[in-house]
Formats: C-alpha cells, sequence, structure tokens
C-alpha cells in the first residue's frame, strides 16, 4: 500500500538537515565565532522556519538518519573545517589546521542538535523501505542516462564511476513519488536531473 501524506509535507534530504543543525557558537583564539555552512545553513533555517509558520510538517525517511549517523556529520564537519573561508571565519592563517579537538566538538554539537530537532512536533522520521522493483527502476532511469553529455559531466563532478546515486537517495525519490510530497535537497544527484525525474514521474 503507498503512502499518501494527508497534510501539508516537505521531505528533507540528509544534507538539509546537517546544515539546518551546523548552526554553533565557539570561542577561537579569545573571541567569539559563529559557525555555519557558509551557503546552506542561513538558506535552510529561514525555509524550515517558513514552512513551520505555514503549518507544514517536515519528514525524512529512516535511513536518511541512519546515513547522518554513520557518516554524514563527521563528513559535513571535515569538509567545512578544510574549507579556506573558514579560516577566514574563524581568523586563523591559511597555512593553520583547525584541530581535531575543534573538529570532534562540531560534530558532536551539531550530533546533539540533530536529536533535539528529531523531539519536534513539526519533524517526523519515517520507517521506509522501497520495493526491490522500486528501486531497480530509478536505477534504470539513471542508467538509461549513461553517455549522455550531462550524466558524463555530473559523473565528473561526483568523481563517481555509477551513474545512479546511493540506496538512500534512491529511496527518497520512491518515497516522495508515494507521498506526493517534494524534496529538500542541494544534493547534484537528483537536482542535477530535476527535470528528467518529475517527467518521468520518479519523484
Amino acid at each position: 500500500m503507498g503512502v499518501v501524506s494527508q497534510k501539508k509535507t516537505v521531505i528533507y534530504d540528509a544534507n538539509s538537515i546537517i546544515y539546518y543543525c551546523f548552526l554553533h557558537e565557539e570561542r577561537i583564539r579569545g573571541r567569539t565565532v559563529t559557525i555555519r555552512v557558509m551557503e546552506f545553513t542561513n538558506k535552510i533555517q529561514n525555509l524550515t522556519e517558513r514552512f513551520i509558520k505555514s503549518g507544514f510538517e517536515i519528514v525524512t525517511i529512516s535511513g536518511v538518519m541512519n546515513e547522518i549517523y554513520n557518516k554524514g556529520i563527521a563528513k559535513i564537519v571535515e569538509e567545512f573545517c578544510e574549507d579556506y573561508r573558514t579560516k577566514d571565519l574563524i581568523g586563523l592563517p591559511e597555512r593553520m589546521r583547525i584541530s581535531d579537538r575543534i573538529k570532534l566538538r562540531l560534530a558532536r554539537k551539531t550530533e546533539e542538535k540533530i536529536k533535539r530537532l528529531q523531539n519536534k512536533t513539526w519533524f517526523t522520521v519515517v520507517e521506509y523501505e522501497p520495493a526491490d522493483k522500486d528501486i531497480e527502476r530509478v536505477k534504470g532511469f539513471y542508467e538509461s542516462l549513461s553517455g549522455t553529455p550531462k550524466m558524463v559531466e555530473h559523473m565528473k563532478k561526483k568523481r563517481t564511476r555509477e551513474p545512479y546515486p546511493s540506496d538512500v537517495d534512491m529511496s527518497l525519490l520512491i518515497y516522495s513519488k508515494e507521498s506526493k510530497a517534494p524534496i529538500v535537497t542541494n544534493d547534484s544527484d537528483l537536482i542535477d536531473f530535476k527535470y528528467e525525474l518529475e517527467s518521468q514521474g520518479l519523484c
């Protein structure tokens, strides 16, 4: 039986959730610094506030939360700390590394915020496992684009040998189709092929 949403719903992917929770105050070299992912934290914070005020329920699937706790938080923190703009923000010289102690603290703070997010009345984690045939259909769609200029460029940018995204991302697409709710994401596996996915009725 399909999953049909009865109320206004949007679906968040892993990055949207991590960016939303990646907003911290840190005392570094004698001054207080606001830590956030430059391009995305403010956008997703503002967007989430608008959704809440408009009465939307924000959902994600259990696979996304597992992905976040298994690898997502540490990866985001590492990318953030390696970004040259972060050192400008914090006031560190380009050659100086951000300590593992700070990285660990940022990861812990982010994880704590994500756990608190799961207690919000407007946020729901849905236990969801798509049918194998649906995964194969989505995978087939991506494989059908192999060799096209758009897919070649995408795979080069992502540094991947497979044209299709992770099982979690494919599950998210299938849940989006079944619940008739849009996905909020900046994942290039999805947004690079937004038109094609929608025209094929895959999300």
